[in-house]
Parts: structure tokens; sequence; C-alpha cells
């Protein structure tokens, strides 16, 4: 599936982007530690282990949205100054099984 015209946006796993009760546990919500470059968080309509690809790059769902941003796709970076510097974008986005 295609998504066309998408919102792109970054995060680490900082209080300013998590909240200070997920920040401290580091964990996605599958149970894994994020990895830059492999971790994308996305819709609770997209089962973990789906693979999202954007541009040339391909990620793995392994972790959620708010609700209220179920629409976004959300790149995990490991520092917060990266995930701020990518800000919000759009591109198109191809799901595919795991």
């Amino acid at each position: 599936m295609t998504i066309t015209n998408a919102i792109i946006t970054a995060y680490c796993a900082c209080v300013v982007c998590c909240g200070t009760a997920n920040a401290k546990q580091g964990i996605t919500a599958a149970g894994m530690r994020p990895i830059q470059g492999v971790t994308i968080a996305a819709s609770r309509k997209i089962p973990f282990g789906s693979r999202v690809r954007i541009g040339t790059q391909t990620f793995i769902v392994q972790d959620r949205l708010a609700r209220k941003f179920d629409s976004r796709f959300d790149v995990y970076f490991t520092w917060h100054a990266d995930a701020a510097k990518f800000g919000k974008q759009r591109a198109n986005v191809t799901i595919y099984g795991r």
C-alpha cells in the first residue's frame, strides 16, 4: 500500500519527545530498544514488523504514535537535535508486510 504525501516527523527517547514515563524506559511499544535508521512509529492499524519505505530508506514498525497523530509516521533518532533538525516533512510512503 502506498500513501501519497504522508506527514513524516521524528522523535528520540527524551522527555520532550516521549514524556517522562516513556523516556525513562527507552523501550518501544513492541518491547524493543529503538534503533536509528530502523525504528519507525506508525498507526495501530499497521502491524509491528511491517516494513515502511520512505524514499530510499526502509524502516520497521516497532513503535506507536499517540492516537491523535495516527495518520503520521515518526522516524526514530538517537539524539534530540537530529530529530529536531529532521522536523516535519511530507513524502510518499510504501508499506509492506513483515
